[in-house]
């Protein structure tokens, strides 16, 4: 019987198509109906059973298949390939054998049960297919739906992120600026203006240099990311990118090249990448320049150099009014004709002296200068020309002090000299060189060019040696000098 088959189908196969029919309608023949007809290049064209309320005759009734009670029927039908016997009574079996034509099959027992197998097989693994296709595609929606969720969650940490950041160079900013108003020092103010650059702009290396009118150069003020060695203290106008923002305005390098001059501001110019310098303005005058500088490469933003110019601007007028302020407590100090200190300020800088010797047992001298008879050459050249003597005066002890030194004057043709952690024979030494160039000095009066020399007379005290307080001192060294003027002027007397 299954070589019958077997040969039926052959023939079906070579045709392309399988046209079958159903004998029996229990339940097993329903469901194999059912699967039957979801097959593709087959299809069931008959189902027979001698009851017509049967399960399978009613499910083909409905989906249009023809039925029949009767097996020869069967056989009528035109291109019938197979019949799958699946009534399970041997009476049916023998009479479709019976009435069998030669070029029909027919499947049953076992062969019909391997047909059942192999359709619950086949509709399981379609169902398995069709599962595992569904689940493939919710699994790439829910990695779609992960891969954005993660997109989002990392622009979401980055805009978090940014504005924290901005939040916090706000409040920095607020605090700068706030701070740069309490201040009034230059060094205060420059050391807070490189401290800005570094908090809001995340500089490694900043810098402040003051323009110095005198000699047309910028000088080191404050700086902050290398030891201060690094920085040369003075460039002058024309050189390194610092002369360039001065004469030009904002300059950016952000990739310095191996020997570029404009990185010559630091003594270790090979190890600068980038930089950047704008000028600090008071008013139309450049008062200085701030320099940002980095060993690696960097280009600025517009955004940063915006925040850059915003530091500058507003330290700019803080800086002015630094200078003015220092200006004017130098004035307050200041005699206006000599540029020297004035009476007040050496008394206070000479009892602070005092004390500091006293604490720490050290010593100190004192000069006291007076001019030889200065009232004799106003009354006989005039007041102006005397006022080039008093300027004289000024300049020569200028160019015989030190740093530590403070000289003032001490009223009318009077100067005062204090000399910290200086002897007598120091003192006496200054005061000598002081009335031999005075001696030589030529004072040009009238309009011929009249040269004339004006001397001076010079008295010398010591703490210890001569007093124990300040004013004591002064009265010693002007008791010396007063002994100068008695012993012929143009002189110096120690006291004794």
């Amino acid at each position: 019987m299954e070589e019958r088959a077997g040969s039926a189908a052959l023939m079906a196969t070579r045709n392309g198509h399988i046209s079958i029919a159903i004998a029996g309608g229990g339940l097993r023949a329903t469901s194999v109906l059912r699967l039957l007809n979801d097959v593709d290049n087959l299809s069931v064209v008959a189902v027979y059973d001698t009851v017509r309320s049967a399960p399978a005759v009613r499910l083909a009734d409905d989906l249009g298949i023809f039925t029949t009670t009767e097996i020869s029927e069967l056989y009528q039908i035109g291109g019938l390939d197979l019949v799958l016997d699946l009534s399970e009574d041997s009476a049916i079996h023998d009479m479709l054998e019976a009435e069998r034509s030669s070029s029909v099959g027919i499947v049953t027992g076992a062969g019909a049960e391997l047909v059942w197998d192999l359709l619950i097989a086949k509709k399981r693994s379609e169902e398995q297919e069709k599962i595992f296709v569904e689940l493939q595609v919710a699994y790439d929606k829910i990695r779609s739906h992960e891969r954005r969720l993660q997109s989002s969650k990392e622009a979401l940490e980055k805009a978090n992120e940014e504005l924290e950041g901005r939040l916090a160079e706000i409040f920095f900013t607020h605090e700068f600026f706030k701070a740069l108003t309490t201040f009034s020092s230059i060094e205060d103010v420059t050391s807070l203006i490189v401290d800005g650059a570094n908090g809001i702009l995340g500089a490694e290396i900043s810098a402040i240099y003051l323009f110095a009118p005198e000699d047309w150069t910028l000088r080191l003020c404050a700086s902050q990311g290398r030891p201060e060695e690094t920085f040369r203290p003075v460039v002058t106008v024309s050189e390194t990118i610092i002369g360039a923002a001065f004469r030009d305005g904002f300059v950016q390098q952000s990739d310095v090249q191996p020997g570029s001059e404009l990185a010559d501001w630091s003594t270790r110019p090979e190890e600068i990448r980038s930089q950047a310098a704008t000028p600090l303005r008071s008013g139309d005058s450049v008062v200085g320049v701030l320099l940002i500088a980095s060993a690696t490469f960097r280009d600025l933003t517009h955004a940063e150099r915006d925040r850059l110019q915003g530091i500058a601007n507003q330290s700019s007028l803080a800086l002015q009014n630094a200078l003015l302020h220092e200006e004017l407590e130098r004035l307050s100090v200041t005699d206006r004709l000599t540029d020297l200190y004035n009476h007040g300020y050496l008394h206070q800088r000479l009892d602070e002296e005092m004390e500091r010797c006293q604490r720490f047992d050290h010593e100190m001298s004192l000069i006291m200068l007076d001019i030889d008879d200065f009232k004799k050459f106003n009354d006989r050249y005039g007041h102006p020309k005397g006022d080039t003597v008093l300027k004289a005066v000024s300049g020569i002890i200028k160019q015989n002090l030190r740093e530590i030194d403070v000289a003032a004057r001490y009223g009318g043709e009077e100067f005062v000299i204090m000399l910290p952690e200086t002897d007598i024979a120091g003192a006496a030494a200054v005061a000598e060189r002081i009335r031999a160039s005075m001696a030589q000095y030529p004072h040009i009066t009238g309009d011929g060019g009249e040269r004339v020399t004006q001397t001076v007379s010079l008295g010398v005290a010591n703490y210890p040696t001569h007093a124990s307080t300040a004013a004591a001192l002064v009265e010693a060294a002007d008791q010396a000098m007063y002994r100068a003027k008695r012993a012929g002027k143009n002189q110096v007397v120690v006291a004794s």
